[in-house]
């Protein structure tokens, strides 16, 4: 399977609105999964708009079919250094494992090096074990952690 990765353009929106509800995948169990799909096709709709104040990439096929997608913005560290961050990556199921996000990843990194970062981050779910594991093979690292408590009414 050939792989083309390119700036997102309008008419990928709609395959790339497809792809939402695979980023639902390893959220906390006390979080609602309708809240949660709800924020998450926001997020798509937002990083594939043509005002985007970011950049997004798509993974095309050999049938011209959106397989993949990965938006960057970017975000300050608390001690101040703006860092490139990845907001959404996702891969459609049929292209799990044949690279398609190890090049959006790449593709990402290659922006963020061009626009002068010289750090990028991301977050994922604590229980998303299959992306932790994507990503520290890519070498990332642990930088911080988010801790919750769901609280009794």
């Amino acid at each position: 399977m050939g792989i083309e990765i390119r700036r997102i353009q309008p008419t990928d929106r709609s395959q790339v609105r497809d792809l939402a509800d695979r980023l639902t995948e390893g959220v906390a169990p006390w979080r609602s999964t309708d809240d949660v799909a709800q924020a998450v096709r926001s997020w798509i709709d937002d990083s594939s708009s043509p005002g985007f104040d970011g950049v997004s990439f798509v993974a095309i096929d050999d049938n011209d079919q959106v397989i993949g997608f990965v938006s960057l913005t970017t975000t300050a560290h608390f001690a101040g250094e703006l860092d490139a961050y990845i907001g959404e990556l996702v891969v459609a199921h049929k292209a799990e494992g044949r690279g398609v996000g190890a090049s959006l990843v790449a593709a990402a990194e290659h922006r963020a090096t061009l626009d002068g970062r010289r750090c990028i981050t991301l977050t994922t779910g604590a229980a998303n074990d299959r992306a932790l594991h994507f990503y520290r093979q890519l070498g990332y690292r642990d930088e911080d952690i988010k801790l919750t408590k769901v609280l009794s009414r």
